[in-house]
């Protein structure tokens, strides 16, 4: 059993909301019963991260209370920058007196905006605003809704400088800093602001293993999370800002704006760690720099022979193999050349084969960062810095903070081809190119090779659900609703996000928290709203282990709800039963809070016998089993579908 920290909150006193993103490490759940905070402007509204069973053995609970600890231990101006620049975590969050995850505060809405798709099919939903849509051309930005200047874009990194520097003057290194823990805004003025921080080391220490985002690893036989390992990917990430670039290491696009600041770069770039520059100095010279760049916004760019907001066509890197967060390991084929000769290759191509073999990806998480909406605090007295108070729900519209899984944009581009360009005529249709959202498909294929064939959207098939253009990345589907594979095509340069539609039921896209309910045969199981009868979804799973169900409080039922056979997508729902109250899962010599009597009786679990005025003397699986509580009172409940959830639970006045 873990030590209780002073800031531990127990799990079963969250009131959960919506899930707000979902990841290798966890879940994120809105909290709609708790404020941290409460001294500023009323407190902030707070999200609950929860570990997944899979990575609690690695979790250093002592470490992620030292950070919660942290800036009680500092001044209360340092506590307070602190808490404004980066997402620390609030509070340890408990389960049995077992760490399980924390508390921390949704993202600030100044880090967030207003998406507009590039097929313009949707309208604008809020996202949080993470460097990596800047790691893209111009059009792309612009075309997503983003103005952001090249003065801006010097200001961005020299307050993420400065950041770093005082992070490291107070015992923190990042870690993984890439593009995806990074949010910023540039109202009222250029600024970053750090999530993900419970993935930080902390004078020394550190809750998980540290990990890394591919193309941000440090050298080989570095060690990770140092000062030194920081400032590399710093530089990484200044080169590729400038570049419009996802993986470039070359820094020739920063001699441009100062030849300065690309030696810099690669003086930081160095294999020898001794050898880097520190983010002060990276901050000196950006700050120097900041006045000879441009303040003007880029011009929108030219839409012609194009959708609105739909940026050119651009050439893509490749092969590459590999996953990504998504659903299937897949190999994205590297695109077609443009001359004549290959564009002739490419019509009779097109006429011979109306399907073309695309790049898969996948994952049983949807996101490498779960962290969608991180802690901060700020507060005028380090000793009391966090406080709780209950709160109102929130309005189920709310739809500022969610994490749509970092990635729903372009990772790499390259400059835009003719702008009057059009795409080789073809006299057959071509189910990818005339793929619209509400298509579907049958994947006749395999993991490797995808086959898709037009059909009618029933059973079986694969539903259209979002196409992003200009991009062949196979994680911009990531923060989809209900995707479960990602296709994308070289020569169309563009990724089709599908939902697969089970006919197992739309119990195939529930997520944890969500209520199900079914017959007890193979007939299809839907979504509902919770209510007692039903079922509620403690966790999702990829495969059909349900062996991973055993470790979830209050587990009582499992349900396979099946995938496309080809692809290895069949789900395992873990599902506990909407009892009339929590006397359902109250055990022998637990202790309850009965209210009213009769058919109008009530139970509620207080978490105290003090707080209680009866306790429980027996259980039986049986409905209906009055005589078995011999003199003692009992509750009995069945639902007729599941008999062998029933219960009699017997109890007596304390």
């Amino acid at each position: 059993m873990n030590p209780t920290p002073a800031t531990a909150v127990e799990r079963s006193m969250l009131t959960l909301g919506r899930q707000l993103g979902q990841g290798g490490q966890g879940t994120v759940h809105q909290v709609i019963n708790k404020k941290i905070n409460k001294a500023t402007d009323g407190g902030w509204d707070v999200a609950f991260k929860e570990y997944s069973p899979a990575v609690l053995p690695e979790l250093d609970a002592a470490a992620l209370t030292a950070q919660v600890e942290l800036p009680r231990t500092l001044s209360a101006e340092e506590g307070r920058w602190l808490c404004d620049k980066t997402a620390w975590p609030a509070a340890v969050v408990q389960r049995n007196g077992h760490t399980c995850g924390l508390l921390m505060r949704l993202v600030p809405d100044r880090f967030q905006f207003t998406f507009r798709s590039l097929t313009g099919t949707t309208a604008g939903t809020r996202r949080l605003a993470n460097l990596e849509y800047l790691l893209n051309t111009d059009t792309y930005a612009t075309g997503i809704g983003l103005s952001i200047s090249e003065r801006d874009r010097v200001l961005l990194l020299a307050d993420l400088a400065a950041t770093l520097d005082r992070l490291h003057r107070i015992g923190i290194t990042i870690g993984d800093l890439s593009p995806k823990n990074l949010l910023f805004t540039t109202d009222p003025e250029p600024e970053c602001f750090l999530i993900d921080c419970d993935a930080m080391r902390l004078r020394g220490t550190t809750t998980l293993p540290q990990a890394e985002t591919p193309d941000w690893q440090i050298p080989a036989g570095e060690k990770k999370a140092t000062r030194s390992s920081d400032v590399y990917k710093f530089a990484l990430l200044a080169v590729r800002l400038f570049a419009r670039d996802q993986t470039t290491t070359d820094p020739t696009a920063l001699t441009a704006l100062d030849p300065k600041l690309a030696d810099l770069a690669r003086t930081t770039l160095s294999q020898d760690p001794s050898q880097r520059p520190t983010p002060a100095d990276w901050a000196e010279r950006l700050t120097a720099a900041a006045p000879k760049a441009s303040a003007a916004p880029p011009a929108p760019a030219p839409t012609s022979g194009r959708r609105p907001g739909t940026p050119s066509p651009v050439p893509r890197n490749g092969p590459h193999v590999g996953a990504s967060p998504g659903n299937s390991t897949q190999v994205q084929v590297p695109p077609q050349q443009t001359s004549a000769g290959t564009i002739g290759v490419l019509v009779a191509a097109l006429i011979a084969v109306v399907v073309v073999l695309a790049g898969l990806s996948s994952s049983s998480d949807g996101s490498s960062t779960v962290d969608a909406d991180a802690p901060s605090q700020t507060e005028t007295s380090a000793a009391d810095a966090w406080t709780y108070e209950p709160a109102e729900p929130a309005d189920d519209g709310y739809d500022t903070s969610e994490d749509d899984g970092d990635d729903d944009e372009p990772d790499e581009t390259a400059a835009d081809e003719d702008e009057g360009e059009t795409d080789p005529p073809s006299s057959t249709p071509d189910p990818i190119a005339d793929a619209e959202i509400g298509s579907c498909f049958y994947d006749e294929g395999t993991r490797s090779e995808p086959d898709l064939i037009a059909t009618a959207c029933t059973t079986g098939a694969f539903k259209v659900v979002e196409i992003y253009h200009g991009t062949t990345e196979l994680d911009s589907c990531d923060g989809v609703d209900d995707y479960n594979q990602s296709v994308s095509s070289s020569l169309h340069d563009l990724v089709l996000c599908l939902s697969f539609l089970s006919p197992g039921g739309d119990a195939y896209h529930a997520d944890q928290g969500d209520c199900v309910y079914g017959p007890n045969s193979g007939a299809p199981w839907d979504t509902q709203p919770c209510e007692t009868g039903n079922f509620k979804v403690l966790a999702v799973y990829r495969g059909s282990d349900e062996s991973k169900c055993d470790q979830w409080p209050r587990y009582n039922l499992w349900k396979q709800v099946s995938g496309p056979a080809n692809l290895d997508l069949d789900v395992l729902l873990c599902l506990s039963m909407n009892y009339p109250d929590d006397i359902g899962y109250a055990e022998q010599r637990q202790c309850l809070l009965k209210s009213g009597s009769g058919e109008d009786a009530s139970f509620t679990n207080t978490g105290s016998c003090s707080t209680s005025n009866v306790v429980v003397t027996g259980r039986t699986s049986r409905y209906g089993a009055t005589s078995f509580c011999r003199d003692d009172g009992w509750a009995t409940w069945r639902n007729r579908e599941y008999p062998e959830l029933a219960y009699t639970v017997c109890y007596r006045r304390r």
